[in-house]
């Protein structure tokens, strides 16, 4: 166990499953999952927000508060010094022409974020590791769930508004719409040998503003991270 990690966790061994929630940590959030677990303990920590949970007698570790490229890389050094071995990331995600809701697995992700960019500066696709790819798509068909795959883009979460991003992001028609940690998770992920899965759902969309507090989106925000929680602890089994 790493010290690092045991300062944050406050635990001298973490469990080897972990769930990631990206965004802000809202206490409504968590609650339209906590039914999902058999056992959950208190939220922990200061920005970083996380609870060790059980379910079939499997322990988790779900951590949230997870915004942009910079902190999910420090996370999952974090996670990697406590010898955490699967992580499930759970993001929220814009779509162009997606209904609010749907379930996306991204296969093809543009590295505008940056963050990929310093490390590798010959990547601009980042990809999903092929086995991780075939499990989670094999559980979401035995599991009848309705899911779109293609190509995203990860962009910057603090300089929002570069024109030639969203020109790109406009012009291309393979790009069905963008996130911010993405392209950083799959790559990092993958250069520390975590076994690691992605899913994401539909926020917001050109006719649903990403802050909508309407009941009817509301609900099917709900309904999708249901599904996908559902998903992660049967891909992390």
């Amino acid at each position: 166990m790493g010290r690092f990690s045991e300062a944050l966790f406050d635990r001298e061994e973490l469990p080897e499953r972990c769930i990631i929630y990206a965004g802000a940590y809202l206490p409504r959030r968590r609650n339209w999952v906590r039914d999902l677990f058999d056992e959950w303990g208190k939220i922990r920590g200061t920005w970083v927000k996380y609870a060790f949970v059980t379910k079939e007698g499997k322990e988790y570790l779900l951590v949230y508060n997870i915004y942009g490229g910079a902190v999910t890389l420090e996370l999952l050094q974090l996670l990697k010094d406590g010898n955490v071995k699967k992580i499930f990331f759970i993001g929220s995600f814009g779509g162009k022409d997606l209904p609010i809701g749907t379930i996306v697995v991204p296969t093809r992700v543009i590295d505008k974020a940056g963050i990929v960019s310093i490390d590798s500066p010959q990547t601009r696709i980042v990809k999903p590791e092929v086995k991780s790819l075939e499990k989670l798509r094999n559980i979401l068909r035995d599991h009848q769930i309705d899911y779109v795959e293609g190509k995203i883009a990860s962009v910057p979460c603090v300089l929002h508004n570069i024109n030639h991003i969203k020109e790109l992001v406009k012009k291309e028609s393979s790009i069905i719409g963008v996130e911010i940690e993405t392209s950083t998770f799959y790559h990092f992920s993958k250069k520390e040998n975590l076994e690691s899965y992605v899913l994401l759902y539909v926020s917001d969309n050109k006719k649903v503003d990403i802050i909508s507090q309407d009941q009817k989106v509301r609900e099917v925000r709900k309904k999708s991270l249901q599904i996908i929680t559902r998903i992660a602890t049967e891909v992390l089994k």
